[in-house]
């Protein structure tokens, strides 16, 4: 083979390899990224209209069906080159253990060991207590939220009114429910004016009144 000949078939290879360079990087570069429709079951079936082909950052408003919720709490997905982002869409929403006990009261039906998202559960409390907040809990997404207290009611004891030298002024109950007011007498003396003779039961304290000769 004469060098004419070899110098021809270089130069023929060169321009080959070049040539194939070249529609490689071409074809690559001309393959889109995409995203199609995701196969979630989670997702809310009303917006299975929105899923269509869309291309590298798109995004899509989204929600997810009962008893899910969005990953990371976000409201649209994002097409990337991994597919769409947050992957999963949707996780499911875990459920609430058996509802926290309420001092001095007690659950108004008796109590699961799961309660479902956006589960209620009504509690009350006992005879003369009054109850401070809504009678309910709520489970949201796992942990129960809501907050309520028993305030106790305040008893009215004979003996520590003897020694205070008082007795009631007409009422003859020795319960008092919280926030209720109570009015004493002087069993014998005058009041010493410390402790005025009306009281308020706050919550089980009652401070009582002192008559002296």
């Amino acid at each position: 083979m004469d060098q004419t000949h070899k110098d021809n078939m270089h130069a023929i290879t060169k321009s080959s390899i070049l040539f194939l360079c070249i529609c490689a990087l071409t074809s690559v570069t001309s393959q889109e990224v995409t995203c199609s429709r995701p196969q979630d079951r989670a997702l809310s079936s009303r917006q299975s209209w929105r899923w269509w082909l869309n291309k590298l950052g798109d995004t899509v408003r989204y929600t997810c069906r009962s008893g899910y919720r969005s990953t990371g709490g976000v409201t649209q997905a994002t097409c990337t080159r991994d597919g769409w982002e947050p992957n999963p869409l949707c996780q499911e929403i875990p459920p609430c253990g058996t509802p926290p006990p309420l001092e001095d009261g007690d659950t108004k039906t008796a109590m699961k060991e799961h309660y479902s998202h956006n589960e209620t559960i009504e509690y009350m409390c006992q005879s003369y207590y009054i109850m401070e907040g809504e009678p309910y809990k709520t489970c949201l997404y796992g942990e129960w939220t809501g907050h309520m207290r028993c305030l106790r009611p305040c008893i009215v004891n004979e003996d520590e009114m003897s020694q205070h030298n008082i007795t009631l002024k007409s009422s003859s109950t020795k319960y008092l429910v919280h926030d209720e007011i109570i009015e004493f007498r002087c069993t014998r003396g005058l009041s010493t004016g410390t402790v005025a003779m009306r009281q308020r039961c706050n919550s089980g304290v009652l401070v009582l009144p002192t008559c002296r000769e």
